[in-house]
């Protein structure tokens, strides 16, 4: 009866459990990379402390906020763009990860299984 209810746990309440934990570390890197929101805000100025057009209004000081401004989305884009580009590596890398987790998590019950038919045939590692 316990072998009963341990394997109906392990690919029943288990096996969700698993899937939701799999779940929210996967929604804590996509909200840590916000790669939605970095898209959205791709040129947008970065940092910009103050860049406005001088007070004086003189042709000079509005080329140089206008200066100011373009630098400070070039910067923004470029800081953005391999943030983006990290992130969708790392979600690449996570999906991937979870899935062999996941597929380990239906295989890992059926090692003992394997080992006691390799132990009954004789199998011996190469190593030994």
């Amino acid at each position: 009866m316990f072998l009963v209810g341990l394997i109906s746990w392990w690919y029943g309440r288990g096996w969700v459990g698993q899937w939701r934990r799999v779940a929210h570390r996967f929604a804590l890197t996509l909200e840590f990379f916000s790669v939605g929101q970095l898209l959205s805000t791709l040129f947008s100025p970065f940092r910009q402390i103050s860049a406005n057009g001088g007070s004086d209004g003189s042709i000079g000081s509005e080329l140089r906020a206008f200066i100011d401004q373009l630098i400070s989305r070039i910067i923004g884009a470029f800081v953005r763009f391999f943030t983006i580009l990290f992130g969708i590596v790392v979600i690449i890398l996570q999906a991937v990860y979870e899935t062999v987790i996941m597929v380990a998590w239906w295989f890992l019950p059926l090692l003992p299984v394997a080992g006691f038919i390799m132990l009954a045939i004789g199998w011996v590692p190469t190593w030994m």
